[in-house]
């Protein structure tokens, strides 16, 4: 025998429904977030190996003028040129308008 929909049907379904929507969403969110995770490792392992690379750098560009120069103003100058670039890098950030984020 046929039965007819009934509303309790509909609303059982339309629950069922959510609940996968819900479960979907979740295990979305925890890949998403392991595909973060795997990136952010990657850049900062690359961030850890351009400041000790930077380090070393400028260890050597001390010690060769160093030999030439007197050491505390070659650390001076080496400062000096290092604030003077972070300075200029902090008003350009500041002088450029923020984008607008697009609309989805």
């Amino acid at each position: 025998m046929s039965r007819e929909p009934s509303v309790g049907d509909a609303l059982e379904r339309a629950y069922e429904a959510g609940q996968s929507l819900i479960v979907r969403r979740v295990d979305l969110l925890v890949a998403e977030t392991k595909l973060l995770l795997l990136g952010g490792r990657a850049v900062l392992a690359g961030v850890v190996l351009a400041v000790a690379g930077w380090l070393y750098l400028m260890g050597g560009v001390i010690d060769g003028l160093g030999e030439r120069y007197p050491r505390f103003a070659v650390e001076l100058a080496v400062g000096l040129a290092h604030v003077g670039a972070a300075t200029l890098l902090f008003l350009r950030a500041r002088s450029i308008p923020p984008r607008a984020e697009p609309k989805s």
